[in-house]
């Protein structure tokens, strides 16, 4: 209910975009991370869930009756579906929902 916010992550095509050529990218305000198509992975969304996973068991952010962190994903192939994780507990949207519960998507 807090209403914490996580650091973006930025998808491009370029590991070191040349745009950014004089500027280190592990030092922005964002989360840099590439691929050749520049879409969502699952190896990217994966690595994302498990840092975000050792952040809340840093902050001591447990899954317990009173106090746990839920993260409510749409169901796509991108998104893992079985990862273990400790301190969060992930929740898919129905497939095929996503028209009716976000209608600007």
């Amino acid at each position: 209910m807090l209403g914490d916010f996580e650091t973006p992550v930025v998808i491009g095509k370029a590991k070191k975009p040349r745009c950014l050529k004089n500027i280190d990218v592990r030092k922005l305000s964002v989360s840099w991370k590439s691929n050749k198509k520049a879409w969502m992975a699952i190896e990217i969304m994966s690595d994302f869930l498990v840092e975000l996973d050792n952040k809340m068991k840093k902050q001591k952010r447990e899954k317990s009756f009173w106090s746990w962190t839920m993260l409510l994903h749409v169901h796509t192939t991108s998104h893992p579906h079985d990862l273990k994780l400790k301190n969060i507990n992930l929740v898919s949207l129905p497939p095929n929902t996503t028209s009716m519960l976000q209608p600007l998507d």
